[in-house]
């Protein structure tokens, strides 16, 4: 019988480890589940429509909504006045809108006609980015950070397939001014 060394047993321990995983009866490898389609991927949902669910998701904190409504390697935040973090990827924006800014309670959309210009100091705020980003619809929302006391502006662009995504949020920590 051969004799086996100590050097050699961890390497046929592995090597058979490798072969009975790679035919292990009975079991079935890991299956990730089926991401649900989004807005995002279905270029004949509206505008209203992709907001509305946009919104949805928020009021819930629901982030994989969240997630699904992104772009994969683009999403800003900003801070107003003035402040920007650069383009995040989505899994990167997720992580900071559930750990900063979306813990202070619920989120609400208490103004669909909020004076959006206004609020930002007098700018179209559909032209507020970049020029080859399309923003097509914003929505405002109160309830943001830690205490609750921030406001925000959500985003929505849409691609040259005609498809939608929320491509930003600028976010007041405490509240955007009013001008009187």
């Amino acid at each position: 019988m051969p004799y086996l060394s100590q050097k050699s047993f961890p390497l046929l321990l592995a090597l058979l480890l490798f072969i009975g995983g790679c035919a292990a009866p009975g079991l079935q490898p890991v299956q990730n589940q089926p991401v649900a389609p989004t807005a995002t991927t279905n270029p004949t949902v509206s505008p209203d429509a992709f907001s509305g669910q946009l919104r949805q998701f928020v009021e819930s904190a629901d982030f994989d909504g969240l997630r699904g409504l992104m772009d994969d390697n683009l999403f800003v935040i900003a801070f107003w006045p003035g402040n920007s973090l650069p383009p995040l990827p989505a899994d990167d924006a997720i992580g900071q809108l559930r750990n900063l800014h979306m813990i202070g309670g619920s989120i609400r959309f208490p103004e669909p006609d909020a004076p959006l210009s206004e609020l930002l100091g007098n700018q179209d705020p559909l032209h507020i980015f970049q020029s080859d980003v399309q923003v097509v619809d914003v929505l405002f929302s109160q309830g943001w950070g830690p205490e609750g006391l921030g406001e925000a502006m959500l985003f929505v662009a849409q691609r040259a397939d005609g498809s939608f995504w929320w491509y930003s949020i600028i976010i007041a920590p405490t509240g955007f001014p009013r001008v009187m």
